[in-house]
This record gives C-alpha cells, sequence and structure tokens, in this order.
C-alpha cells in the first residue's frame, strides 16, 4: 500500500496534514510509511494525500475520513481472495 504526501515547495501547511496521516494510521495500526513527494507545479492550497495513486477527497484531511479509508484499503488489500 502506498501514502503519498504532496506539497509544494517552501509549503508548511503539510505538517498537520503530515501528523493527522500519522495519527490515523497509527490508529489503525497499519505498517504503512508516508512518502514526502515535493511537487514544484502544486500552487497553494492544502498538501494532497494520495493512497495508491488515488488522491483523498477529504475537506481539511479529516482524522475519521483517513482512517476508514487506510482501514478499508488495507482490508482489501489483504483479504482478497486469490483468483487460480
Amino acid at each position: 500500500m502506498r501514502v503519498e504526501l504532496l506539497y509544494a515547495p517552501g509549503c508548511t501547511s503539510f505538517v498537520k496534514a503530515r501528523k493527522t496521516l500519522e495519527m490515523a494510521i497509527a490508529d489503525e495500526r497499519l505498517p504503512i510509511p508516508i512518502e514526502m513527494v515535493e511537487e514544484s507545479g502544486q500552487i497553494g492550497g492544502s498538501p494532497t494525500i494520495r493512497i495508491d495513486g488515488n488522491e483523498v477527497n477529504s475537506p481539511r484531511h479529516h482524522f475519521e475520513h483517513l482512517r476508514d479509508l487506510l482501514a478499508m484499503r488495507w482490508r482489501e488489500i489483504n483479504h482478497e481472495p486469490l483468483t487460480p
């Protein structure tokens, strides 16, 4: 599972999003690292979180929303039946 936090160079607003993301991962006890990705083309706004390449649409990166998304995706990856 890949979790990325995209941010603009010189931007410090990603700090709160990273803390929220770290808390959501810890709350679910998931062994997932956060990849920090500096995006020079990203202008203004809040940082962007991507889970397995999909942007998270969460106003202000709410803890509960992130936690639920991470847990759901983790279960999908780790409990899919094997196909013959």
